[in-house]
């Protein structure tokens, strides 16, 4: 029994880091079924519905596991709200947009890129806008919480920062393997891109800044400058019509720009920012997995006060 013990539990009787991981995966699995496969048998499932259904699923296994496992408040994954929240999603988003708005302009000035305009109008550009801002939204809050939320930081604990983000950065380029026209260095991008989003969640131990960079990188590149998304083709996701000429192992070619330098110059000097900028730092008191405030419990000040 004592060795059962020693092999599920640590020595202050918390599950241990893998069991947590394992245990995730398989509730996740089962609520993203238990939504999904009703859906497809009434043929509702879409992009929309499909991404709505797993970010659900995600919410559903970590609101879970953060309250009966970990005993926290379902927040402290990195979905606290704050006064600085806001402020993250959007500075994410607006960096999001300057990394692949700059790819866009640098391949147009090479004479590699040209949009042109799909004759939409006024409300068919607002519903497209609009339908690709939740389908990526929904997609971008899912990848960061299965990929930097729960599972990444309770390995963290285990092992601590840097090895588990090459873990998690490792299990990202592999999730875009099969992908379709993916390259050697779209996997190294897709991991860059995972470490760029892991360092975003330590500086703020937030996921809101993570998932601002990730929709608006994605949103940029699909909607706005209309390239291929990871290979796959959202072309009714799109505003513009792009054509695109030059090496591929600069624009990315049909894997979209994650294929390709100029997104590894991108993502580096991203990085670099939000680990130099003081822009990002942590709100105080701010609840995560591994705070102590439930080990400590309350505390006296000189005038005899609980705090």
């Amino acid at each position: 029994m004592n060795s059962i013990k020693l092999v599920l539990l640590t020595k202050h009787g918390d599950l241990r880091g893998g069991w947590k991981i394992l245990l995730f995966i398989v509730l996740h699995g089962a609520v993203a079924a238990a939504l999904m496969v009703p859906l497809s048998g009434m043929s509702l499932l879409t992009t929309l519905t499909t991404s709505a259904a797993l970010l659900a699923s995600g919410l559903v296994t970590t609101l879970v596991m953060t309250r009966f496992i970990n005993r926290k408040p379902f927040g402290a994954v990195g979905l606290m709200i704050h006064p600085w929240m806001l402020r993250q999603l959007l500075a994410g988003f607006f960096l999001g947009f300057l990394m692949v708005a700059g790819i866009f302009l640098v391949e147009a000035g090479l004479g590699y890129a040209a949009l042109s305009w799909h004759g939409l109008s006024i409300g068919d550009a607002v519903r497209i806008a609009g339908l690709s801002f939740l389908t990526l939204g929904f997609a971008a809050a899912w990848e960061e919480l299965t990929f930097r939320g729960y599972m990444f930081q309770s390995l963290i604990q285990s092992i601590t920062f840097l090895p588990a983000m090459m873990v998690f950065a490792a299990l990202f380029s592999a999730a875009h393997w099969g992908n379709p026209n993916c390259t050697a260095l779209a996997l190294v991008n897709v991991g860059l891109a995972a470490v760029l989003f892991s360092f975003s969640y330590q500086k703020t131990r937030s996921l809101w800044l993570p998932i601002g960079l990730h929709l608006g990188w994605n949103f940029t590149q699909t909607t706005v400058c209309s390239f291929p998304t990871s290979g796959n083709d959202f072309s009714s996701l799109q505003l513009f019509e792009l054509t695109q000429t030059g090496p591929g192992w600069v624009t990315g070619g049909e894997f979209g720009p994650e294929g390709g330098i100029l997104a590894t110059v991108a993502l580096v000097v991203c990085a670099w920012h939000i680990l130099k900028s003081t822009m990002y730092a942590t709100p105080h008191g701010l609840i995560t997995l591994d705070s102590l405030e439930d080990i400590l419990g309350p505390t006296i000040d000189a005038g005899g006060s609980r705090t």
